[in-house]
């Protein structure tokens, strides 16, 4: 059996972090080492951190000086330890009880092809549990899935409800790869691009996700004003678009498919209102970027279509209407890739092999 390693970060969490911790002690599998590593918080953190470690052998606690940011104290966390497998669980969040039986033991140690595992989850939100995202994701069975195309146009998946092997993450890079290309010692800083979605992408270059489709985790969504929200979604959009910049940019782990897409999903729909087909098409025609998609081009135009065409957008409510492209734009792709000849370049990529 690998072993699970469980890292939770914690900053000012006292309020949540006791019910977070809980929550990892009430799992129905129980073989595993946790590390709560605490940024420097001015609350009550340290106390219930303490009071934990004294409870369960399994529980240690290391605390930073000062704030050196999120990513770097997660990273921080990571070397201290040496599991196969690491979940990094944020102060805040709540597991339920089965997300270790169900993620873990049940998929990724019987399924060794998957670099990482994740379950879907819930907002939790004014204490109250909305049973939705509220984000699109994919429409995908319990099971291993090639996501790396869906990764390309959004990221659903959080570092409190995903398990990752680790020898994976190091093959492509760590957290090291992610803080290299954030050039600044202010942990508020934005720009930075997304850890999470970062990670996911870069190791589903090196196989499928086990997905489990339960709602296996909560996710606190705390209350904010109107003058930080403004702010959270200026530096959302900054990290979101340069997190892009990134998969462009990784020639050593991305086929061209995988780095056009996400670079249709930048200037479509994130740059722009332009459309995620029409800009595909655009890139085609185009006298620059034409040239090189050509040789792939059915490849290319298929996977944004089955891409498309899976997202649903997770509201409990079923009142809102968001979606990435409309039906009659993918349908005229599909139609126009049945027409298009096979590829005159083979499809090289290993995660795209393995399918």
């Amino acid at each position: 059996m690998p072993s699970l390693d469980i890292i939770v970060t914690a900053y000012n969490n006292g309020e949540h972090l006791n019910d977070c911790l809980q929550s990892v002690f009430d799992q129905t599998f129980a073989d595993y080492n946790l590390l709560i590593i605490d940024n420097a918080s001015i609350d009550q953190t340290p106390l219930i951190a303490n009071y934990w470690t004294k409870k369960d052998y399994r529980f240690k606690f290391i605390r930073n000086h000062k704030n050196i940011g999120h990513i770097k104290s997660a990273n921080l966390a990571y070397k201290k330890m040496s599991g196969d497998f690491v979940l990094q669980l944020h102060g805040d969040d709540i597991l339920k009880p089965n997300f270790l039986q169900r993620v873990f033991l049940d998929g990724l140690s019987q399924n060794t092809n998957c670099s990482y595992g994740y379950s879907l989850y819930s907002r939790l939100k004014d204490g109250k549990d909305t049973n939705d995202i509220f984000q699109f994701i994919p429409n995908l069975n319990t099971g291993a899935h090639q996501i790396i195309d869906y990764l390309c146009f959004t990221n659903w998946i959080i570092q409190s409800f995903a398990i990752f092997n680790r020898q994976c993450f190091d093959r492509v890079g760590g957290f090291e790869r992610h803080i290299q290309r954030f050039h600044s010692d202010d942990a508020q800083s934005p720009r930075g691009g997304f850890l999470d979605h970062y990670m996911w992408i870069r190791l589903s270059s090196l196989g499928p996700a086990y997905v489990v489709k339960e709602r296996l985790g909560l996710y606190r969504q705390h209350t904010e004003s109107l003058r930080n929200v403004q702010i959270g979604e200026r530096r959302l959009i900054q990290e979101a678009i340069r997190t892009y910049d990134f998969i462009f940019d990784d020639h050593d782990l991305f086929d061209d498919i995988t780095r056009y897409l996400s670079k249709v999903n930048q200037f479509g729909r994130l740059l722009t209102n332009h459309g995620l087909c029409k800009t595909a098409l655009d890139f085609l025609n185009s006298t620059e970027t034409g040239p090189e998609i050509y040789p792939i081009r059915k490849s290319f135009l298929k996977s944004l279509a089955l891409s498309l065409s899976n997202f649903v957008f997770d509201d409990s409510s079923n009142t809102t209407n968001f979606k990435l492209e409309t039906l009659e734009n993918i349908k005229l792709i599909k139609e126009l890739n049945e027409k298009i000849p096979q590829d005159k370049l083979p499809v090289s990529s290993t995660y795209r092999n393995s399918n």
